[in-house]
């Protein structure tokens, strides 16, 4: 299992199997645009994974640089209103552009696509892959969430008897 960064009061558990998921996600996305680069981090700017061909991009890099952008566009949103902030972003260079998409669950994608890609295209398959990406991780929550208790009722469980064991040895 990855780690992953939910907030700074608790952690999300990504497994391998959502990593993969998530992963599939990315490749289809970026087949269908045709973008340079999808990149999945999160809210914090940690890269979790990637399709394309970076080239010269520093992941990680980009990755802290789209979540800076990302809670700057944020508090503008608040200042004007939008309590939810802004769900996309889009970045327009003389060259290459950036779609930044908030997924939900403090984690961005970011895509990296040429001028001559039509951005109305970007914005349907990106709006796709928000829904199955934030799909994946509703479920990866889940499934935590009940691992969580499964573990809470056998560790009271087990904590109740080793107690009751350790008093028992001290009456005789």
């Amino acid at each position: 299992m990855d780690l992953v960064t939910k907030s700074p009061k608790s952690q999300f558990m990504l497994s391998t199997e959502a990593f993969n998921e998530i992963s599939v996600v990315l490749r289809e996305l970026e087949a269908s645009t045709r973008a340079e680069l999808a990149v999945f981090c999160d809210a914090n700017g940690v890269p979790i994974t990637h399709a394309g061909k970076p080239r010269t991009i520093d992941l990680s890099t980009l990755s802290a640089l789209n979540a800076g952008n990302y809670a700057a566009t944020s508090e503008m949103a608040r200042l004007i209103g939008e309590k939810n902030g802004f769900k996309f972003l889009f970045l327009e260079g003389e060259h290459k552009n950036i779609y930044l998409c908030n997924v939900g669950f403090d984690f961005l994608l970011s895509i990296v696509f040429s001028k001559s890609v039509a951005l109305g295209m970007v914005r349907i398959y990106a709006n796709k892959a928000v829904k199955q990406l934030s799909a994946i991780l509703e479920k990866a929550q889940k499934q935590e969430q009940l691992a969580e208790e499964l573990l809470d009722v056998e560790f009271s469980s087990l904590l109740g008897k080793a107690l009751d064991e350790s008093f028992s040895k001290n009456k005789k």
